[in-house]
């Protein structure tokens, strides 16, 4: 071989040698793309007129912007979502009415973003269930916010924050349940339904935009003493019926 034949077959290698590392990175490049969601929980109860609350957890290597969301259901029910870039979290609502009575709701969700599609599914079983307390119930959470309020202003909890409730106890006894939605946070509010001293109330507080409550607190017996608030560990998950 001459060392004309020589250069261009070195060329031609050369050439080969480029376009085949090229090739690995855009395949590293589309192999990176990742996205799982994951609905917490799974399964819930809830009741006409109420509200059912699910956390989406999303891990993605992705902008969200990238990608379309869509809610779809087995039946004609109003949902909507939330979206917090930040952690990224959905906060998916659910909200059923007295036809969906004895029903099963699956929500479907799907993200998409060109041929990269996933989906995860959750389950709304709302029963024919009633609670009348709420005076109660808001007169426990208002001491745990005179509490934060008191000790934590850089929560912005305070007596003119807006709270939506939202019951959260359907199909549980023995221990009450209630929700109540800011523009920022979650409360959980539950309470013993015995005689003192085991008549206890516990909140939990969990920012909205993240997956796990950060404070909780409790009296010890809301009969005995309601204006003591202990604080203790925040549980590890957010509380559901089920």
């Amino acid at each position: 071989m001459n060392f004309s034949n020589r250069l261009l077959a070195g060329i031609a290698l050369l050439i080969i040698v480029i376009a085949s590392s090229f090739a690995v990175v855009l395949y590293l490049n589309s192999s990176s793309d990742k996205l799982d969601i994951t609905f917490i929980p799974e399964h819930m109860n809830s009741s006409p007129g109420e509200t059912g609350w699910f956390l989406v957890e999303i891990d993605t290597t992705r902008q969200m912007t990238d990608y379309d969301i869509a809610i779809q259901t087995n039946a004609s029910i109003e949902t909507d979502y939330t979206y917090w870039p930040q952690t990224p979290l959905l906060e998916v609502f659910v909200y059923p009415n007295s036809s969906h009575v004895d029903s099963c709701i699956e929500i479907d969700l799907t993200l998409s973003s060109g041929a990269l599609v996933v989906q995860d599914y959750a389950f709304l079983h709302v029963l024919n269930w009633t609670f009348e307390g709420l005076s109660e119930v808001i007169e426990k959470r208002d001491v745990f916010i005179g509490h934060l309020a008191d000790s934590y202003p850089e929560f912005g909890i305070n007596g003119t924050t807006l709270w939506t409730p939202i019951y959260n106890g359907a199909g549980i006894l023995v221990v009450g349940h209630y929700l109540f939605k800011s523009s920022q946070w979650e409360m959980e509010i539950a309470w013993h339904v015995m005689i003192p001293p085991y008549d206890w109330v516990q909140v939990y507080l969990r920012p909205r935009a993240e997956v796990q409550p950060s404070w909780a607190g409790m009296i010890e017996s809301w009969s005995t003493d309601n204006e003591t608030v202990v604080e203790i560990d925040p549980p590890l998950e957010i509380y559901r019926p089920m």
